[in-house]
């Protein structure tokens, strides 16, 4: 708001510069009140801001400061308290050192003569007592010995047609269904030619043998065999000398190998969720995870896993011939890009009527290639037993569809899935019929208009002739009740047999021959032959009528990183088996060494001759020996004995023990694994009675008493803190006298203040925190290094490994006493030698923890530092030069009097106007 006062130019120009010298003397006078030229972000918006944050960070590391401080305190505390200890552990050994100086140990004396039986308990004997006796002064000894359980001798492990392996090497053939007609393989070398028609185990076996026997090369070193128990429908190729390797066999022309299933994936495809046979895989967070997750549940899901790390292809391969692809979810399945055609097979049974339903003529056997053995058909059955002996088979039900047609009992096999398979093979055990048989049993069936009544046949004449000249001719005349009986008169000469019922006659021969019917009148169409003259066959074992149809396989495409499933081919397969070897482990003085033993030569359901047993056995003990020997065991040697048993026997008499484990060790030599062997107690040399017994007690019982000659006493010396028993019997006749010796009461008060000192332990590792931290506890200090909290020092109890562990007895490996553990100097020496080790484990820790508090100390000087300069930067930018300030404010004052004086004399010329008013 303006002024209503007009003030002239001179005086409004001197106001104005009071007022400038005004303000600016009101600035200098609170800079030098507040010490501070920026006051406010109004003085020095940048100034001030920067040194706001810098007397922040400073005041943050102030706080740090008392966190660094307060650790250095806990840690001091815990230094304290290995201080403690270690004074403590000191006194610990000291108590032992005097424990084994110590010697005070109790004495008693008493008469004895060569009659006299002394027994010594407790004290070191405990509640072992020890009979003493000149009289059993000398023992022989007696070396440790374990021999084989069975009365029989030992030969090694056996070879049987149900064992699972043998004492050779084994070639083991499988889907003997493989294997037909005029198949070619080789067996170690040796061309093998099966025989025309179906095959068995038995023909299968014999072509092996003879073509082994046949060449110099193969004959008499191997067995043939069929396996039986679980090895039925298998052929066992064992090698009699145990040594060699199992026959090599491949399958040549016309057989059919087995293959085993597979499923083929892209890592890329899989999901997160992932089974494969039946075993969760976790998929991991790379190929090489997933591949390793894969192998590791390979064994539970009976596969094997194979991968490309290029292109990360994995297949998982099934571990049977013949055996399913894995089945693996969580990988999509490829859907065929180009649909291929299924492999196919048709063949046609045998058949004959039987009132109007077609049934197989013959018991015959199948052999279909890819089935897991021969199919078995019986004579009478229908089209749907057909199909059901066929899905019972597992590989045909799990590769193809089974069809039957019910008329003509053709049998179609198709392939489930179109992988290319090649369409199997069939041949019958029996050879076909023609024609093959039209009804009855094996004959023809007459079928009557009406129930019994042969009426339309009147006139009619039925004429059989057996083919050879024979005949036979009945002409029907009447539908009489007892026509159906004369019918069978008539005709039952030459071999016919005929059935009459209700519903129909069924004419057949018995011997299996053809024979020829020939009919005049209306019996025709009632017959349903269509002609007037039919030949059929009675009788012969009719199995395929003409050869199978075999239209092979056309493989699906599939798409590139889905599942893709390859089923097995059923077939023929080998499976190589090792020699079995009995195998055990050997214990003795401290050391073992492992054991296999192979068997004797000889194969399965040889006999074993006598020079084979026994360089076979030679070799036995010259190898097992040798690995005694190479494990250090030398005083232990292989033996058989006169009955031919395998035995293990120290080489001299001692107190050690001989012991076998391992996985075969309770079935060669049963329960009885353990036998410690008993050393010799050789004659004595003194010749006076007490002097023999001062020698006898100190031979056999050095370290737990100690004898010697008082006066023609003997004296028994007491080695023990706790009280000895002797019982003496001075003539040997039964009447004792007890006495007792006092044990060592110095050294057994001292381990009662070994235990003491030992309380204090963790009664000072207890004590040693500060502000509830107790590193020797095993607590954790964490101290923060810097206001950002990225840089801080983690410091806790650790042993040499770098395990977190407190520290106390039990940690330290300090163990409490009892009065027996200072009976002998060795066990007082073990005692010292655990309490050097706990003060090493102290000082070393002691070490570690003065390394931490150098590092605190010197990260506490570092933050002094650090707030002085942060402060000191900060009091740069905002902090008033007071000699400046007081200048200033001097100069403003006369600056402000001068400016006054002016402003007067302004105004004493406007007064001047009112001098010429007066």
């Amino acid at each position: 708001m303006g002024s209503d006062v007009s003030l002239s130019k001179a005086v409004r120009a001197n106001l104005l510069s009071l007022q400038n010298t005004a303000g600016m003397m009101d600035k200098t006078q609170n800079r030098l009140a507040t010490g501070n030229k920026v006051n406010s972000a109004l003085d020095n918006p940048s100034s001030f801001f920067t040194a706001s944050a810098l007397n922040s960070r400073a005041a943050d590391m102030s706080n740090l400061l008392n966190s660094m401080a307060s650790g250095i305190k806990v840690i001091e505390a815990a230094n304290n308290g290995i201080t403690a200890l270690t004074k403590n552990l000191e006194s610990m050994q000291s108590t032992l050192r005097q424990a084994r100086q110590d010697k005070s140990f109790q004495t008693k004396s008493f008469e004895v003569n060569d009659n006299t039986k002394i027994n010594l308990g407790g004290g070191q004997f405990g509640i072992e007592d020890a009979d003493i006796s000149l009289a059993t002064a000398t023992v022989a000894g007696q070396k440790a010995q374990i021999t084989t359980q069975a009365t029989t001798a030992y030969l090694g492990p056996q070879s049987g047609t149900g064992t699972a392996t043998g004492a050779g090497a084994r070639s083991v053939i499988s889907g003997l269904g493989g294997l037909g007609s005029n198949d070619v393989f080789t067996v170690a070398g040796r061309t093998v030619t099966l025989g025309a028609g179906a095959q068995t185990s038995a023909t299968i076996k014999t072509a092996i043998e003879g073509a082994l026997a046949g060449h110099a090369s193969t004959a008499g070193k191997y067995t043939v065999s069929e396996g039986t128990g679980d090895n039925a429908g298998q052929i066992i190729i064992e090698t009699v000398d145990t040594s060699a390797p199992a026959a090599a066999i491949t399958f040549g022309a016309g057989s059919t190998a087995a293959t085993k299933g597979s499923t083929t994936f892209n890592f890329s495809a899989i999901t997160s969720s992932v089974t494969a046979g039946g075993q969760p895989i976790p998929t991991g967070a790379t190929f090489e995870d997933f591949v390793a997750n894969l192998e590791a549940g390979a064994e539970d899901g009976n596969y094997t896993v194979t991968k490309d790390a290029t292109t990360k292809q994995i297949t998982l391969t099934s571990t049977q011939w013949g055996g399913a692809a894995p089945t693996v979810t969580g990988v999509p399945v490829n859907a065929p890009a180009d649909p291929g055609t299924p492999a196919q097979t048709e063949f046609t049974l045998g058949l004959y009527n039987d009132g109007g339903t077609r049934k197989v003529s013959a018991d015959q056997d199948l052999t279909i290639a890819g089935a897991t053995g021969l199919v078995s058909l019986t004579r009478g059955m229908t089209g749907a037993d057909v199909k059901a002996a066929l899905e019972a088979d597992t590989n045909i039900n799990s590769l193809y569809t089974v069809a039957v047609d019910a008329t003509t009992l053709e049998v179609t096999l198709t392939e489930k899935a179109n992988n290319g398979l090649a369409a199997p093979t069939v041949t019958s055990s029996k050879a076909a019929a023609t024609p093959a048989s039209l009804g009855g049993t094996g004959g023809v069936d007459y079928t009557t208009a009406t129930d019994g009544d042969f009426s339309a046949f009147n006139g009619s004449v039925i004429t059989l002739d057996d083919g050879n000249g024979n005949t036979s001719t009945y002409t029907f005349t009447n539908a009489a009740a007892g026509q159906a009986a004369a019918l069978a008169t008539a005709l039952g000469t030459n071999g016919f047999t005929l059935t009459a019922s209700a519903t129909g006659l069924a004419i057949s021969r018995a011997d299996g021959k053809n024979f020829t019917i020939a009919t005049t009148g209306g019996i025709n169409g009632s017959m349903g032959l269509g002609t007037a003259t039919t030949t059929t066959t009675n009788g012969v074992e009719a199995g395929l009528s003409g050869a199978p149809t075999l239209t092979p396989g056309d493989a699906d495409v599939p798409a590139v990183d889905g599942q893709t499933i390859t089923p097995a081919q059923a077939g023929a397969s080998v499976a190589t088996i090792a020699a079995e070897e009995a195998t055990f482990t050997v214990s003795y003085g401290g050391k073992t060494a492992e054991i296999s033993i192979g068997g004797v030569k000889g194969g399965v359901g040889s006999a074993v001759n006598a020079l084979d047993i026994k360089n076979w056995q030679d070799a036995t003990v010259a190898a097992v020996n040798a690995d005694l020997e190479a494990a250090g065991i030398a005083d232990v040697e292989a033996k058989f004995d006169a009955d031919g048993k395998f035995q293990l026997i120290a080489k001299t008499a001692e107190a050690k023990t001989l012991a076998v484990s391992g996985a075969d060790a309770t079935a060669l030599f049963g329960t009885n694994g353990v036998n410690t062997g008993v050393a010799e107690k050789s004659q004595l040399n003194a010749t006076k009675t007490v002097d023999k017994f001062v020698e006898l007690i100190n031979r056999d019982h050095a370290g737990k008493v100690r004898a010697s000659n008082d006066n023609g006493k003997l004296r028994i010396e007491n080695l023990s803190t706790q009280d000895l028993d002797i019982g003496v019997d001075l003539n040997g006749n039964d009447a004792v006298t007890a006495l007792k010796i006092d044990g060592n009461t110095v050294r057994a008060n001292l381990s009662k203040q070994f235990n003491e000192l030992r309380d204090q332990l963790d009664k000072l590792g207890d004590d040693a925190s500060f502000n509830g931290i107790n590193l020797l506890r095993g607590d954790k200090l964490k101290i923060t290094f810097n206001e950002s909290g990225t840089s801080s020092i983690d410091i806790q109890a650790k042993d040499a490994n770098g395990n977190v562990r407190g520290i106390n007895a039990s940690n330290l490996g300090v163990d409490s006493l009892i009065a027996e553990d200072l009976d002998t100097d060795e066990k007082i020496d073990a005692f010292l030698t655990k309490l050097s080790s706990a003060l090493t484990e102290l000082r070393s820790q002691a070490s570690a923890f003065g390394s931490n508090l150098s590092s605190v100390e010197n990260r506490q000087s570092f933050t002094k530092n650090m707030i002085n300069t942060l402060e000191t930067g900060a009091a740069n930018l905002t902090l008033a030069d007071t000699n400046e300030e007081a200048a200033n404010l001097l100069a403003l004052q006369t600056r402000q009097q001068l400016s006054s004086s002016a402003l007067s004399m302004a105004s004493q010329q406007d007064q001047a106007v009112l001098q010429l008013l007066r």
